[in-house]
């Protein structure tokens, strides 16, 4: 098989009230403790795939604070505004949220896989291209959707969101 058609990078950037109105508007799943990254995720695709053929997909996404921005927000709450964090607090800020909700939402959306990375953007890039061509090729799925979410932790900025579609 040749190589995968791939689609032009689309990048997304909000403030964080749009973004937080947007992800409620778009998640078929009520959103409790839902972070900026985790919001940017369920925005980013359901731009995505909005007006996009039903077919099955897979989402490979990363982030290269994101993660750690969830972490450090929960342990400050612990230390410096001593509030309680509960179990739930700890199990909004990871990717599998995201997934849940993407499922939901998205049918068509067989797998989602968070990829952590840091360094070169070009890398990750190339990394979750080179998976998507392969389990295109394989005929694992029809298309991959491959994403990286940086949100602003500081709420002072924009949240980011980059993604790109693969199809056989």
């Amino acid at each position: 098989m040749n190589m995968p058609w791939a689609g032009a990078v689309l990048e997304h950037r909000f403030d964080t009230a749009t973004l937080s109105a947007l992800a409620r508007r778009y998640a078929s799943v009520p959103l409790r403790r839902a972070g900026p990254l985790v919001e940017l995720v369920i925005v980013g695709l359901a731009t995505v795939l909005d007006k996009q053929p039903d077919m099955p997909t897979v989402v490979l996404w990363g982030s290269q604070t994101g993660i750690a921005a969830a972490g450090n927000r929960l342990v400050s709450c612990i230390e410096i505004v001593r509030e309680p964090v509960f179990p739930f607090d700890f199990l909004a800020s990871q990717p599998i949220v995201a997934a849940i909700a993407l499922q939901k939402r998205f049918p068509c959306i067989e797998n989602a896989l968070y990829q952590p990375w840091t360094g070169d953007a070009a890398v990750h890039w190339q990394r979750a291209q080179t998976l998507a061509a392969a389990w295109l090729r394989v005929g694992r799925c029809t298309r991959v959707i491959c994403g990286q979410v940086e949100p602003d932790e500081s709420g002072e900025g924009e949240h980011i969101g980059r993604w790109q579609i693969l199809r056989r």
